[in-house]
């Protein structure tokens, strides 16, 4: 049944209580192609403090054709999961921002400078999977120039960094910071992530970890990841940044 991942017991041994914060989720109902309803937030919310997560940030889509998301909306929605967390005795403190997509529109949004960062300080974006952007480097830089502290969601996971690792390099040498996804770690996406996850981990290049939830496929593996072997060692050796927000 779908939602026996919500009665497993938790192993003591396989929290996450270590990172404190999530820094990437799609749990505000209804708004991207994550929780479709409150009952699938509140259950995940719960679940996630079982694992040891004490705050997640908030992080919707916002692209130019699929996720036209409003910020002045993704506010209201997300006092509103506040308040029903709190109606359901849930002790979790949650943050907003926003994961956006350097698209066609991306530099509208840019002139008009409005974005939700996570703190105000972090700004979480992510590219296509499949396509190099033109100008990627330039970008960032308009955006640091702005002020923003820029995060880039799930960098294993872009096909054309396989092929171009100076991409991802120019990246960090510019100030970017990498988040991956926990999922990642373990084969959730592919094999060829977890090549990627442990390369970025061998470079010191991952800032932060993510679970990225979408759906309760993705919190059943995410609560495999965290009794991984290999992932637990990981966990305990590499000093991520994730408790600093």
């Amino acid at each position: 049944m779908i939602f026996d991942i919500f009665r497993k017991k938790i192993d003591p041994n396989g929290t996450l209580e270590v990172l404190k914060t999530d820094i990437h989720s799609h749990l505000i109902p209804k708004v991207d192609d994550g929780s479709h309803s409150y009952d699938f937030s509140i259950k995940s919310i719960r679940r996630m403090a079982e694992l040891g997560y004490s705050k997640i940030c908030l992080t919707p889509h916002f692209q130019s054709y699929k996720f036209k998301n409003d910020e002045d909306d993704i506010l209201e929605r997300a006092e509103k999961l506040r308040q029903v967390i709190a109606e359901n005795n849930i002790k979790m403190e949650l943050i907003v921002g926003g994961e956006y997509l350097v698209d066609s529109g991306f530099r509208k949004r840019l002139e008009t400078n409005r974005f939700l960062k996570m703190n105000n300080q972090y700004l979480l974006i992510e590219f296509s999977f499949n396509q190099a952007i033109l100008g990627i480097n330039e970008l960032v830089f308009e955006l640091q120039k702005m002020g923003h502290e820029v995060i880039l969601a799930h960098p294993e996971r872009y096909i054309y960094f396989y092929e171009h690792p100076e991409i991802p390099k120019q990246l960090k040498d510019q100030g970017v910071y990498f988040q991956s996804n926990i999922t990642s770690f373990t084969g959730f996406y592919s094999k060829r992530t977890i090549v990627e996850c442990n390369k970025y981990i061998a470079n010191g290049w991952t800032d932060f970890l993510g679970t990225d939830i979408h759906n309760s496929i993705y919190l059943e593996a995410l609560v495999k990841a965290c009794q991984d072997r290999k992932f637990r060692k990981i966990l305990d050796t590499y000093q991520f940044l994730n408790n600093t927000i």
